[in-house]
C-alpha cells in the first residue's frame, strides 16, 4: 500500500531524478578531468616529439639508446624524465628506443602507421604489459616525400590513472550516500508537506449529510493545499445549501399539504357517511376540487421557488421599460381592485429602462401589488411609485393596510410566513408570494426592501440596476 502513496511516488521520482542528474554530472566531470589530463600530456609529448624531429637532433636519432637518452636529457632536461621514446622506420620496425623501455616494446598499430604515412600526427592511449596506461604521440618524418621515421614518444599515466581512480571511488561512495540522505530527507519532507492532505482526508471522512455545516481548517490559503481546502469548503457549502433546500422543500410540502389533505379526508368521510342527495355529493366534489387546486398551487410555487434559488430558472434578459410594464400590470389588476373597493394610483416620472426578464419582473410587481391589495381595506388605496437615480430604478408599492409589526419584518420573505398567525389560509394566501418576488428580483440583480408603520401601512421597494438609454 505504501508503494502506491503520493509520498512514496514523490520520494521515488525525486531520488531517481537526482540520481540521473548526479550520474550525468559525475560522468561529465570525470570526462572533463580525464580530457584535461590528456590535453596536458599531449601538449608535453608534442613538444618533445618536435624537439626530437628537429634537424639538430638528426645526427643522434640513429645512435644507440644510451646516447639518445643522454642527448635527450641534455637537450630537454626534466621534460624527458619518465618518457618513453621509440623511433620506427618507414615500415613500422623499431629503429631505436630509450633505455627505460628495457625489453618492452610499445606497439605501433597498422592504423597508426597508415595515419602517419599520410602525414598525420596520432595521439592514443595504449596499455602494455608491465606498464601503466601510456599516452603516446606518433610524429611522422618524411624524406624525399616518403615516410622515413616515426618519432614515438609516450608518457606514463600512472599518476593520472591513480587520480581518476580516486575520483571514481569518491563518486561511487558519494552518489549512493547522497541518494540515501536525500531520499530520507525527501521522505520526511514529503510527509510534512502532505500532512495537511491527510488531515483534510480525515476531516472529510467525518463529514456526512447530517453535519454538512462543518468546514475544513485552512492553515495557509495561499498554497496549493489551502486552495484545495477552500475549494472543498465551497463545495461543502453548495452541498449544504442544496441539502437544506431539499429538506426545506420536503418540510414545506409536508407541512402545507397536511391541512388540505386532512380537509379532503374529513369531508370525504363525512360525505360517504351522511350525504344522501346528489347536491350533497356535488358540494363535496366542489370542495374537494378547491383543495386539490390549492395543493397544486402549493407544489407549483414551491417547485418554481426551488428552481429560482438553484439558479435553474431560464431568464430572457432584455431591455424593459418599467413605465410601460406598470401600466400593463395595473390594467390587468384594476378590475379586481375595483371589486374590492381599492384604488390604484401610479406615480411616475417618465420612461425608465432596466435589463431583465420582462415576464419575471412583471411577476415580481404583481406579487407585491397583490400583497398590498390583500392587506388594504375596502376604500383604501395602493400607490405604485416609479422613480430613478443615477444608477438604479425603484418601484415602490405603498398600501394603506394595518402595517407589519417590527419584530415580523425580518421574516416576511420566508416561505409560508404570515404576520397574522390566526388568519385563515383561504384568505391569507399561500405565504409564498413575497418569497418568490424576492428570489426573482435577486436573480436579476435587484433587491427588495420593506418599511412599515403600524396602523398606516407598508411600503415594498424594488430596486434594479438602471439602463441609461434604450436601444
Amino acid at each position: 500500500m505504501i508503494f502506491r502513496s503520493i509520498r512514496f511516488s514523490l520520494t521515488f521520482w525525486y531520488s531517481v531524478t537526482l540520481a540521473v542528474v548526479l550520474v550525468v554530472f559525475s560522468s561529465f566531470l570525470y570526462l572533463i578531468i580525464r580530457e584535461q589530463f590528456y590535453h596536458e600530456a599531449d601538449r608535453e609529448l608534442l613538444t618533445i616529439a618536435e624537439a626530437i624531429a628537429s634537424p639538430t637532433m638528426e645526427p643522434f636519432r640513429n645512435s644507440a639508446p644510451s646516447v639518445i637518452d643522454q642527448v635527450l636529457e641534455d637537450f630537454l632536461g626534466p621534460k624527458i624524465s619518465n618518457k618513453y621514446v621509440q623511433i620506427f622506420d618507414g615500415t613500422g620496425d623499431v629503429y631505436s628506443r630509450s633505455r627505460n623501455l628495457k625489453d618492452i616494446r610499445l606497439p605501433l598499430t597498422k592504423s597508426t602507421l597508415t595515419e602517419a604515412s599520410q602525414g598525420n600526427i596520432v595521439y592514443e592511449t595504449v596499455t602494455t604489459p608491465g606498464l601503466y596506461p601510456v599516452r603516446s604521440i606518433s610524429f611522422p618524418l618524411f624524406s624525399d616525400g616518403r615516410l622515413s621515421r616515426i618519432i614515438y614518444v609516450g608518457t606514463s599515466l600512472a599518476a593520472e590513472t591513480e587520480t581518476l581512480d580516486k575520483i571514481l571511488l569518491i563518486l561511487f561512495i558519494t552518489i549512493p550516500t547522497s541518494l540515501l540522505l536525500v531520499g530520507s530527507g525527501g521522505w520526511f519532507l514529503a510527509g510534512r508537506a502532505l500532512k495537511p492532505v491527510d488531515l483534510i482526508t480525515r476531516s472529510a471522512q467525518k463529514i456526512t449529510a447530517e453535519n454538512l455545516n462543518q468546514r475544513l481548517e485552512v492553515v495557509n490559503p495561499n498554497d496549493e493545499i489551502g486552495r484545495l481546502a477552500e475549494t472543498f469548503n465551497r463545495t461543502l457549502a453548495r452541498l449544504d445549501h442544496s441539502f437544506k433546500r431539499t429538506r426545506q422543500f420536503s418540510s414545506d410540502v409536508s407541512h402545507e399539504l397536511r391541512t388540505p389533505l386532512t380537509i379532503l379526508r374529513g369531508e370525504t368521510e363525512v360525505g360517504l357517511r351522511w350525504a344522501k342527495e346528489p347536491e350533497d355529493f356535488r358540494e363535496l366534489l366542489r370542495s374537494n376540487l378547491d383543495e386539490i387546486k390549492r395543493m397544486s398551487e402549493i407544489i407549483e410555487y414551491l417547485l418554481e421557488l426551488s428552481r429560482i434559488e438553484a439558479g435553474e430558472l431560464p431568464l430572457d434578459i432584455q431591455e424593459v421599460d418599467l413605465e410601460e410594464l406598470l401600466h400593463e400590470m395595473i390594467g390587468s389588476l384594476e378590475a379586481e381592485a375595483s371589486v374590492k373597493g381599492i384604488g390604484l394610483d401610479l406615480i411616475q416620472s417618465g420612461p425608465v429602462f432596466v435589463k431583465g426578464d420582462r415576464l419575471r419582473i412583471k411577476q415580481v410587481f404583481i406579487n407585491l401589488l397583490e400583497n398590498g391589495m390583500k392587506h388594504t381595506p375596502s376604500g383604501g388605496r395602493v400607490r405604485i411609485i416609479l422613480s430613478y437615480a443615477a444608477e438604479s430604478a425603484t418601484v415602490e408599492f405603498a398600501d394603506s393596510g394595518p402595517g407589519i409589526p417590527e419584530e415580523d419584518i425580518p421574516f416576511i420573505f420566508e416561505r409560508f410566513y404570515r404576520v397574522d398567525k390566526a388568519r385563515n389560509r383561504s384568505h391569507g394566501g399561500l405565504g409564498l408570494g413575497l418569497s418568490i418576488a424576492k428570489s426573482l428580483a435577486e436573480a436579476q440583480g435587484g433587491r427588495i426592501e420593506v418599511s412599515s408603520v403600524l396602523g398606516k401601512g407598508s411600503t415594498f421597494s424594488v430596486h434594479f440596476p438602471r439602463l441609461h438609454f434604450a436601444s
